[in-house]
């Protein structure tokens, strides 16, 4: 049982237990918010995702196999997100010059035009009213707490 992770001696072990998940709850909700969110301009979540992800992304990495790689997705998973950004004329998607067999995507000037709209802004902007040296200690704990669920999520693969 997960509980059973937190059980602990002290009082002082206590409390930051409780703070923990507190925190852990404020992350939720932050990410709850920006999830739902995203269900604009017709487009869901994954699709506002790879579109800031083929706006940022290097020349070499515009492949449905980067982004999938990316992502942590399956190419077929990638290759129905990409599908539906081309139907909505968000991107392109065009042969390789250097390999005849690859494929590389890029926004349209409507993707671009849309990310004006990205549902992340507004996460952008509360992070951005921050001071210097807070914003530089949520982007540090931001990225520890990452790289630990990762850690995390590869003991638990079989």
């Amino acid at each position: 049982m997960a509980s059973s992770q937190f059980r602990t001696s002290s009082s002082s072990q206590l409390r930051t237990v409780a703070s923990a998940t507190a925190t852990a709850e404020l992350f939720e909700h932050i990410v709850r918010s920006l999830y739902a969110a995203s269900f604009t301009h017709q487009l869901n979540p994954a699709q506002w995702n790879a579109l800031r992800y083929f706006r940022s992304a290097p020349a070499n990495a515009r492949s449905l196999k980067s982004f999938a790689r990316h992502q942590l997705v399956a190419d077929s998973t990638a290759s129905q997100t990409i599908a539906a950004l081309v139907r909505k004329s968000l991107v392109t998607k065009e042969r390789d010059p250097d390999d005849r067999r690859g494929v590389v995507i890029a926004l349209t000037e409507t993707g671009h035009e849309i990310l004006r709209h990205d549902p992340m802004l507004r996460l952008a902007s509360a992070f951005a009213e921050l001071e210097e040296e807070a914003l530089t200690a949520a982007a540090d704990v931001a990225s520890r707490v990452a790289k630990r669920l990762f850690l995390m999520q590869d003991a638990e693969k079989p």
